[in-house]
């Protein structure tokens, strides 16, 4: 689980985003003190960051197994931010990902401009 997938909404309609906006800073389980889920055997849960529309920016550890197979550990590391930085990260976050998709869709666009059966000069 590198980052989990996050729905927002843009316009009425509904997107899946399945990345960190940002680049990691710290490796998951690089953090001090350990803590360890409740499995058996105990593992270092590694420290993820959320970009929900609910808890954008925030970190927090989980169970290294996932949902489905784990025990089902959870925890915030971060406090709940306020409700101007929440929606300053979340106009951000959109921002990135809208920027993401335009570079897309015009790299999208240069590829299927040059023709295969042309040289190009590099």
């Amino acid at each position: 689980m590198s980052s989990s997938s996050i729905s927002r909404s843009t316009g009425g309609s509904s997107r899946r985003q399945s990345h960190a906006p940002v680049p990691y800073r710290q490796a998951p389980l690089a953090y001090e003190p350990a803590k360890f889920c409740l499995c058996a055997p105990r593992a270092k849960a590694p420290m993820w960051i959320s970009w929900s529309d609910s808890n954008p920016g925030r970190r927090y550890l989980a169970c290294p197994r996932g949902r489905s197979f784990g025990c089902g550990f959870f925890q915030w590391v971060d406090d709940e931010m306020s409700p101007f930085l929440t929606q300053l990260l979340l106009d951000l976050r959109n921002a990135v990902w809208a920027l993401e998709a335009h570079n897309r869709i015009l790299d999208r666009n240069v590829h299927g401009w040059r023709s295969p059966n042309v040289e190009h000069i590099q």
